[in-house]
């Protein structure tokens, strides 16, 4: 049978993982059912294929970035904080912006879970907008900082 989107998804974080790159058919292969069965992700899946992805130091098609954008933009109020944070971590990494709409929806999703976020999280998300050259909006920069003066202590150096 064919590629689901959560076998794909997992294939390139377990390679990721395992410290290895995708044969470039391979690659090319997973991006393309990817693309066509974009509506068939979730927001973990979404968030794991593109961090995967940043991390191996791959920049995807044009096709697949659009359609996991969209997917994301319609996703949004199921993202968990580790989501949104990996989300944004990735695209950054990738060297791209995300579209202003998903950057909002990431933006209202992270605030309304603040309380959620783990250190990581945190610091991932706000370097990852730092990176961009984006100001958060108000809220979501007093819900980070807030979360991150309840989580002092468990803040390790990187």
């Amino acid at each position: 049978g064919d590629f689901k989107p959560q076998e794909i998804s997992s294939l390139m974080w377990a390679l990721v993982t395992m410290g290895k790159r995708p044969h470039r058919d391979l690659l090319e292969a997973m991006q393309l059912r990817a693309t066509a069965l974009a509506g068939g992700f979730i927001p973990q899946g979404v968030s794991s294929l593109m961090w995967a992805l940043a991390s191996m130091g791959i920049k995807p098609d044009a096709d697949l970035l659009e359609a996991m954008q969209k997917r994301a933009m319609a996703l949004a109020g199921d993202f968990k904080p580790q989501e949104i944070s990996s989300l944004m971590w990735a695209l950054v990494t990738m060297g791209k912006r995300p579209h202003r709409d998903l950057l909002e929806a990431m933006q209202l999703r992270a605030t309304a879970l603040a309380g959620g976020f783990i250190p990581q999280g945190v610091s991932s998300l706000m370097w990852a907008l730092a990176s961009m050259g984006i100001k958060p909006d108000a809220d979501l920069l007093e819900a980070m900082q807030k979360r991150a003066m309840a989580l002092a202590g468990d803040f390790k150096p990187q």
